[in-house]
Protein backbone atom coordinates (compact mmCIF):
# COMPACT_ATOMS: atom_id res chain seq x y z
CA UNK A 1 0.00 0.00 0.00
CA UNK A 2 1.13 3.07 -0.58
CA UNK A 3 -0.39 7.41 0.84
CA UNK A 4 -3.04 8.18 -1.70
CA UNK A 5 -1.62 11.85 -1.79
CA UNK A 6 1.46 10.34 -4.38
CA UNK A 7 -1.40 9.39 -6.56
CA UNK A 8 -3.12 13.38 -6.09
CA UNK A 9 0.09 14.61 -6.55
CA UNK A 10 0.22 12.78 -9.79
CA UNK A 11 -3.02 13.18 -11.12
CA UNK A 12 -2.71 16.90 -10.35
CA UNK A 13 0.18 17.07 -12.99
CA UNK A 14 -1.29 14.76 -15.63
CA UNK A 15 -1.49 18.06 -17.86
CA UNK A 16 -1.87 15.82 -20.94
CA UNK A 17 -4.74 13.98 -19.96
CA UNK A 18 -7.54 15.32 -21.09
CA UNK A 19 -10.12 13.57 -18.92
CA UNK A 20 -8.84 13.13 -15.52
CA UNK A 21 -12.26 11.22 -14.29
CA UNK A 22 -10.12 7.97 -15.98
CA UNK A 23 -7.55 8.55 -13.92
CA UNK A 24 -9.55 8.38 -10.70
CA UNK A 25 -11.24 5.09 -11.85
CA UNK A 26 -7.84 3.66 -11.95
CA UNK A 27 -6.96 4.28 -8.65
CA UNK A 28 -10.65 3.22 -7.90
CA UNK A 29 -11.15 6.77 -4.62
CA UNK A 30 -12.82 9.88 -5.52
CA UNK A 31 -11.28 13.55 -5.33
CA UNK A 32 -11.94 13.55 -1.70
CA UNK A 33 -10.45 10.52 -1.01
CA UNK A 34 -7.06 11.56 -2.34
CA UNK A 35 -6.92 14.43 -0.25
CA UNK A 36 -6.05 12.99 3.28
CA UNK A 37 -2.38 11.44 3.34
CA UNK A 38 -3.70 8.85 5.78
CA UNK A 39 -5.88 7.54 3.06
CA UNK A 40 -3.79 4.28 1.29
CA UNK A 41 -4.30 2.74 -1.83
CA UNK A 42 -2.97 -0.36 -3.44
CA UNK A 43 0.63 0.08 -4.97
CA UNK A 44 -0.63 -2.01 -8.43
CA UNK A 45 -2.88 0.83 -8.76
CA UNK A 46 -0.51 3.49 -8.37
CA UNK A 47 1.78 1.86 -10.55
CA UNK A 48 -1.50 1.55 -13.42
CA UNK A 49 -1.82 5.55 -12.82
CA UNK A 50 1.54 6.13 -13.27
CA UNK A 51 1.33 4.29 -16.80
CA UNK A 52 -1.60 5.55 -17.88
CA UNK A 53 -0.16 9.14 -17.25
CA UNK A 54 3.06 8.28 -18.71
CA UNK A 55 1.10 7.02 -22.13
CA UNK A 56 -0.14 10.58 -22.84
CA UNK A 57 3.29 12.02 -22.44
CA UNK A 58 5.26 9.30 -23.99
CA UNK A 59 8.64 9.63 -24.76
CA UNK A 60 9.29 12.78 -22.96
CA UNK A 61 8.45 11.72 -19.83
CA UNK A 62 8.63 15.05 -17.22
CA UNK A 63 4.87 14.72 -15.01
CA UNK A 64 6.64 12.58 -11.98
CA UNK A 65 9.57 14.82 -11.65
CA UNK A 66 7.18 17.64 -11.80
CA UNK A 67 5.53 16.19 -8.70
CA UNK A 68 9.03 15.35 -7.36
CA UNK A 69 9.58 19.36 -7.61
CA UNK A 70 6.18 20.23 -6.15
CA UNK A 71 6.92 18.38 -2.48
CA UNK A 72 7.12 20.69 -0.02
CA UNK A 73 7.91 18.55 3.70
CA UNK A 74 4.71 20.25 5.19
CA UNK A 75 2.50 18.54 2.87
CA UNK A 76 4.08 15.23 4.59
CA UNK A 77 2.39 16.34 8.20
CA UNK A 78 4.98 15.34 10.42
CA UNK A 79 6.80 13.12 8.54
CA UNK A 80 7.78 15.61 6.39
CA UNK A 81 8.20 18.50 9.58
CA UNK A 82 10.26 15.72 11.07
CA UNK A 83 12.84 15.72 8.34
CA UNK A 84 12.78 19.63 7.95
CA UNK A 85 13.52 20.31 11.28
CA UNK A 86 16.46 17.64 12.03
CA UNK A 87 19.47 19.33 12.95
CA UNK A 88 21.64 17.67 9.41
CA UNK A 89 20.61 16.01 7.19
CA UNK A 90 22.20 13.02 8.39
CA UNK A 91 20.15 13.07 11.20
CA UNK A 92 16.97 13.25 8.99
CA UNK A 93 18.27 10.53 6.93
CA UNK A 94 18.52 8.06 10.00
CA UNK A 95 15.47 8.57 10.70
CA UNK A 96 13.84 8.94 7.50
CA UNK A 97 14.02 5.20 6.14
CA UNK A 98 11.62 4.03 9.72
CA UNK A 99 9.24 6.11 8.99
CA UNK A 100 8.59 5.93 5.11
CA UNK A 101 6.54 2.93 6.15
CA UNK A 102 3.75 5.48 7.45
CA UNK A 103 3.32 6.48 3.57
CA UNK A 104 4.89 3.77 1.53
CA UNK A 105 4.96 0.28 2.78
CA UNK A 106 6.49 -1.33 -0.45
CA UNK A 107 9.69 0.22 -0.28
CA UNK A 108 12.58 -0.03 2.00
CA UNK A 109 15.15 2.89 2.33
CA UNK A 110 18.21 2.41 3.59
CA UNK A 111 21.70 5.01 4.63
CA UNK A 112 25.49 3.63 3.82
CA UNK A 113 28.07 5.80 5.29
CA UNK A 114 30.90 5.50 3.15
CA UNK A 115 33.56 7.94 4.99
CA UNK A 116 36.64 6.54 2.96
CA UNK A 117 35.17 7.37 -0.16
CA UNK A 118 33.82 10.81 1.24
CA UNK A 119 29.79 10.30 0.51
CA UNK A 120 26.88 8.81 2.34
CA UNK A 121 24.45 6.74 0.38
CA UNK A 122 20.79 6.69 0.21
CA UNK A 123 19.24 3.24 -1.18
CA UNK A 124 16.05 2.58 -2.32
CA UNK A 125 14.59 -1.15 -2.44
CA UNK A 126 11.38 -2.86 -3.18
CA UNK A 127 10.19 -6.03 -5.59
CA UNK A 128 10.71 -5.88 -9.07
CA UNK A 129 7.45 -4.95 -11.34
CA UNK A 130 6.90 -5.35 -14.83
CA UNK A 131 5.67 -1.88 -16.10
CA UNK A 132 6.86 1.33 -16.83
CA UNK A 133 4.64 2.58 -13.97
CA UNK A 134 6.66 0.63 -11.26
CA UNK A 135 10.09 2.01 -13.17
CA UNK A 136 8.44 5.52 -12.46
CA UNK A 137 7.50 5.41 -8.95
CA UNK A 138 11.37 4.25 -7.98
CA UNK A 139 12.84 7.21 -10.01
CA UNK A 140 10.19 9.62 -8.15
CA UNK A 141 11.28 7.81 -4.45
CA UNK A 142 14.74 9.31 -5.33
CA UNK A 143 13.09 12.60 -6.57
CA UNK A 144 10.55 13.75 -3.76
CA UNK A 145 13.73 12.58 -1.43
CA UNK A 146 16.09 15.20 -2.97
CA UNK A 147 13.49 17.66 -3.00
CA UNK A 148 13.19 17.47 0.69
CA UNK A 149 16.64 17.64 1.41
CA UNK A 150 16.77 21.18 -0.53
CA UNK A 151 14.11 22.77 0.92
CA UNK A 152 15.55 21.31 4.20
CA UNK A 153 19.23 22.26 3.69
CA UNK A 154 20.05 23.45 0.95
CA UNK A 155 18.19 24.78 -2.66
CA UNK A 156 21.34 24.14 -4.50
CA UNK A 157 22.05 20.72 -3.08
CA UNK A 158 22.61 17.72 -6.02
CA UNK A 159 23.55 14.53 -5.46
CA UNK A 160 27.37 13.47 -6.45
CA UNK A 161 25.55 9.78 -8.20
CA UNK A 162 22.39 8.76 -8.67
CA UNK A 163 21.76 5.60 -10.27
CA UNK A 164 18.66 2.95 -10.89
CA UNK A 165 18.86 -1.05 -11.21
CA UNK A 166 15.82 -0.42 -13.88
CA UNK A 167 17.11 0.21 -17.88
CA UNK A 168 15.11 3.14 -18.92
CA UNK A 169 13.60 4.07 -21.89
CA UNK A 170 12.53 7.54 -23.39
CA UNK A 171 13.72 10.66 -22.63
CA UNK A 172 16.35 10.97 -19.63
CA UNK A 173 16.26 14.79 -19.68
CA UNK A 174 13.68 15.96 -17.11
CA UNK A 175 16.02 13.06 -14.73
CA UNK A 176 19.10 14.81 -15.03
CA UNK A 177 17.61 17.96 -15.25
CA UNK A 178 15.93 17.48 -11.22
CA UNK A 179 18.61 15.68 -10.18
CA UNK A 180 21.84 17.94 -11.39
CA UNK A 181 23.54 14.81 -12.57
CA UNK A 182 22.36 12.28 -15.11
CA UNK A 183 21.22 9.02 -13.48
CA UNK A 184 23.28 5.71 -14.05
CA UNK A 185 20.90 2.86 -15.39
CA UNK A 186 21.35 -0.60 -14.60
CA UNK A 187 22.87 -1.03 -10.99
CA UNK A 188 23.08 -3.61 -8.45
CA UNK A 189 20.63 -0.77 -6.30
CA UNK A 190 18.33 2.67 -6.48
CA UNK A 191 20.56 4.90 -4.73
CA UNK A 192 21.81 8.47 -4.29
CA UNK A 193 25.01 9.34 -3.16
CA UNK A 194 25.64 12.89 -1.23
CA UNK A 195 29.08 14.26 -0.25
CA UNK A 196 29.75 14.87 3.41
CA UNK A 197 30.24 18.28 3.56
CA UNK A 198 26.43 18.69 2.45
CA UNK A 199 25.19 15.81 4.15
CA UNK A 200 26.86 17.18 7.54
CA UNK A 201 26.14 20.96 7.40
CA UNK A 202 22.88 22.49 10.34
CA UNK A 203 20.12 22.76 8.18
CA UNK A 204 18.05 26.01 7.59
CA UNK A 205 15.57 25.42 10.64
CA UNK A 206 17.14 22.50 12.67
CA UNK A 207 16.05 22.40 16.39
CA UNK A 208 16.93 19.53 18.26
CA UNK A 209 13.91 19.99 20.36
CA UNK A 210 11.63 20.21 17.77
CA UNK A 211 12.73 17.49 16.25
CA UNK A 212 12.99 15.08 18.45
CA UNK A 213 9.23 16.15 19.71
CA UNK A 214 8.34 14.96 15.90
CA UNK A 215 10.05 11.85 15.44
CA UNK A 216 8.99 10.88 19.05
CA UNK A 217 5.35 11.39 17.87
CA UNK A 218 6.09 9.01 14.66
CA UNK A 219 7.84 6.36 16.86
CA UNK A 220 4.14 6.59 18.43
CA UNK A 221 2.30 5.92 15.71
CA UNK A 222 4.22 3.32 13.68
CA UNK A 223 2.43 -0.19 13.86
CA UNK A 224 5.14 -1.87 15.38
CA UNK A 225 5.35 0.90 18.39
CA UNK A 226 6.12 -0.08 21.97
CA UNK A 227 3.21 1.37 24.16
CA UNK A 228 4.08 4.35 25.76
CA UNK A 229 4.64 4.00 30.07
CA UNK A 230 4.37 6.48 32.23
CA UNK A 231 0.96 5.68 34.53
CA UNK A 232 2.70 7.83 37.18
CA UNK A 233 1.94 10.29 35.25
CA UNK A 234 -1.53 12.63 35.81
CA UNK A 235 -4.03 11.45 33.71
CA UNK A 236 -4.18 15.44 32.78
CA UNK A 237 -0.77 15.90 31.82
CA UNK A 238 -0.68 12.32 29.59
CA UNK A 239 -3.44 13.77 28.02
CA UNK A 240 -2.16 16.90 26.93
CA UNK A 241 1.29 15.60 25.84
CA UNK A 242 -0.70 12.82 23.26
CA UNK A 243 -2.95 15.53 21.95
CA UNK A 244 0.31 17.81 21.14
CA UNK A 245 1.84 14.99 19.01
CA UNK A 246 -1.51 14.92 17.11
CA UNK A 247 -1.99 18.68 16.64
CA UNK A 248 -0.07 18.58 13.17
CA UNK A 249 -2.86 16.53 11.98
CA UNK A 250 -5.85 18.66 13.24
CA UNK A 251 -7.45 18.30 16.46
CA UNK A 252 -7.47 14.72 17.50
CA UNK A 253 -10.86 13.45 18.95
CA UNK A 254 -11.11 12.00 22.21
CA UNK A 255 -11.99 8.70 21.06
CA UNK A 256 -7.86 9.30 19.00
CA UNK A 257 -6.29 10.23 22.41
CA UNK A 258 -8.01 7.40 24.95
CA UNK A 259 -6.78 5.01 22.36
CA UNK A 260 -3.18 5.70 22.52
CA UNK A 261 -3.79 5.83 26.33
CA UNK A 262 -5.23 2.20 26.22
CA UNK A 263 -8.79 3.49 27.22
CA UNK A 264 -11.93 3.52 26.25
CA UNK A 265 -13.46 6.91 25.16
CA UNK A 266 -16.15 6.63 28.15
CA UNK A 267 -13.59 6.15 30.51
CA UNK A 268 -11.02 8.99 29.71
CA UNK A 269 -14.40 11.37 29.22
CA UNK A 270 -15.51 9.88 32.97
CA UNK A 271 -12.14 9.93 34.80
CA UNK A 272 -11.17 13.28 33.29
CA UNK A 273 -14.79 14.69 34.87
CA UNK A 274 -13.61 13.31 38.01
CA UNK A 275 -10.79 15.51 38.15
CA UNK A 276 -12.38 18.46 37.06
CA UNK A 277 -11.17 18.72 33.40
CA UNK A 278 -12.60 18.66 30.32
CA UNK A 279 -11.26 17.40 26.87
CA UNK A 280 -11.74 21.00 25.17
CA UNK A 281 -10.00 22.38 27.60
CA UNK A 282 -6.78 20.11 27.43
CA UNK A 283 -6.81 20.59 23.91
CA UNK A 284 -6.48 24.58 24.57
CA UNK A 285 -3.66 23.62 26.60
CA UNK A 286 -1.73 21.68 24.83
CA UNK A 287 -1.81 24.29 22.04
CA UNK A 288 -1.04 26.78 23.90
CA UNK A 289 1.73 25.23 25.26
CA UNK A 290 3.21 24.03 22.28
CA UNK A 291 2.30 27.26 20.63
CA UNK A 292 4.94 29.13 23.28
CA UNK A 293 7.17 27.03 22.85
CA UNK A 294 7.58 27.50 18.81
CA UNK A 295 7.00 30.86 18.76
CA UNK A 296 9.74 31.46 21.56
CA UNK A 297 11.78 28.69 20.80
CA UNK A 298 12.11 27.98 16.70
CA UNK A 299 12.77 29.49 13.73
CA UNK A 300 9.27 28.19 12.06
CA UNK A 301 7.12 31.06 10.25
CA UNK A 302 3.76 31.64 12.35
CA UNK A 303 2.01 30.18 9.34
CA UNK A 304 3.87 26.79 9.97
CA UNK A 305 3.38 27.12 13.50
CA UNK A 306 -0.64 27.70 12.78
CA UNK A 307 -0.29 24.37 11.28
CA UNK A 308 1.69 22.75 13.70
CA UNK A 309 -0.85 23.59 16.48
CA UNK A 310 -3.92 22.04 14.20
CA UNK A 311 -5.41 25.27 13.03
CA UNK A 312 -6.07 25.67 9.61
CA UNK A 313 -6.24 28.97 9.35
CA UNK A 314 -3.05 31.92 10.39
CA UNK A 315 -5.65 34.45 11.71
CA UNK A 316 -7.49 31.72 13.90
CA UNK A 317 -4.32 31.19 15.31
CA UNK A 318 -3.68 34.85 16.54
CA UNK A 319 -6.78 35.01 17.86
CA UNK A 320 -6.03 32.39 20.22
CA UNK A 321 -2.59 33.51 20.50
CA UNK A 322 -3.48 36.69 21.95
CA UNK A 323 -6.22 35.07 23.90
CA UNK A 324 -3.49 32.88 25.79
CA UNK A 325 -0.71 35.79 26.31
CA UNK A 326 -2.40 39.14 25.77
CA UNK A 327 -0.25 39.85 22.76
CA UNK A 328 0.20 38.90 19.38
CA UNK A 329 2.40 35.51 18.36
CA UNK A 330 4.67 37.93 16.29
CA UNK A 331 5.41 40.68 19.60
CA UNK A 332 5.78 36.97 21.72
CA UNK A 333 8.77 36.30 19.83
CA UNK A 334 9.93 39.51 19.26
CA UNK A 335 9.97 39.98 23.12
CA UNK A 336 11.49 36.40 23.83
CA UNK A 337 14.65 37.07 21.14
CA UNK A 338 15.48 40.02 23.11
Amino acid sequence: MVSAFYARKQIDHAVHVPDRSRLYEIVGLSPDDLQDPATMLPAERYYALLDAIADSEWPDLTFHMRVCASMRCEELGAFGLAFKSAPTLRQAFTRMGRYTRLHNQVSLFATVDRPEEGVFCWTHEKPRKEGLGGILSNEAALGTTLTLCRETADADISPVRVQFAHERRGSIDALTAHFGVEPVFGAEIDGMQFALEDIDRPTLKGDPAIWAFFTDHLDSVLPDAAAEAGAEVPLEVRVVEEIAKLLSGGVPQLSEVAQSLGMGARTLQRRLSQRGCTYQSLVDEARRQLAHQLVSGTRYSLSEIAFLTGFSEQSAFTRAFKRWSGQTPGAYRSAAVA
